[in-house]
């Protein structure tokens, strides 16, 4: 067992030097493009930044000492998460989390693949669907779960180590597009899309604690902003 341990740390801390023609930049911003912008393929594919979105609520749910009981997702890509605990506090901060996520994740992926280390980012994202599969509650989010860890574990296992880059580089581009189409469809619903409101994370946080759903918006979106710039800021030292 640990000398499978230490072959599997081996193969993900084996440190990669970035050299990507412009042609395969091109293909990999093509591929992102087919994954998100395209209708029918966000049907499905929507779903999983779904996850990542409510798995951020859930890991500062964890963090701020709240008990997480279960996570729901809705094949119309809603979410839910649901958590007991003390405080306001750990109500906001779990509460900001969502949107941020996939573009924090994205960053972190970047900058991970921008150190010559995609391999190790690569695994703890394996190790997070994982960790994921115990708080799940219905069969849509038990679904995409499973199916996002044991692509993840597949990569992390028996994936060449010259495709670690590529992945985490299309995985980044992704979580990037579509972390900043969610929040453009949040400021949406905050503005000509008003009948939608009562399921922004912003609404629930201000209902929760009394507040102007206004300001927490601002809070969701200036942390998404700065792991965009992040995440942006990576990719553009990459090329």
């Amino acid at each position: 067992m640990g000398e499978t341990l230490n072959a599997m740390w081996q193969r993900l801390s084996l440190q990669h030097e970035l050299q990507l023609s412009p042609w395969q930049w091109v293909l990999l911003g093509a591929l992102v493009a087919l994954l998100v912008l395209p209708r029918p393929a966000w049907r499905l594919t929507g779903m999983y930044s779904t996850l990542v979105h409510e798995l951020g609520h859930v890991v500062l749910a964890l963090f701020t000492g709240r008990f997480v009981t279960g996570l729901r997702l809705g094949w119309d890509h809603s979410g839910e998460v649901v958590s007991r605990g003390r405080g306001k506090a750990s109500v906001i901060i779990s509460g900001v989390a969502g949107y941020p996520a996939p573009l924090w994740c994205s960053a972190g992926l970047l900058a991970a693949t921008a150190a010559g280390y995609p391999g190790l980012a690569l695994g703890a994202y394996a190790i997070l669907f994982c960790l994921a599969l115990v708080f799940v509650r219905n069969l849509a989010a038990l679904l995409v779960c499973v199916a996002s860890a044991a692509l993840a574990l597949g990569i992390v296992f028996f994936a060449p180590v010259d495709m670690f880059v590529y992945v985490a580089l299309l995985l980044a581009g992704f979580l990037l597009v579509a972390g900043a189409r969610d929040c453009l469809k949040l400021l949406a619903v905050h503005t000509w899309r008003r009948q939608d409101v009562r399921q922004s994370d912003a609404y629930l946080i201000g209902a929760s604690t009394g507040t102007f759903s206004g300001i927490w918006l601002l809070v969701i979106l200036t942390l998404a902003g700065s792991g965009l710039w992040l995440a942006v800021r990576s990719l553009i030292l990459l090329i």
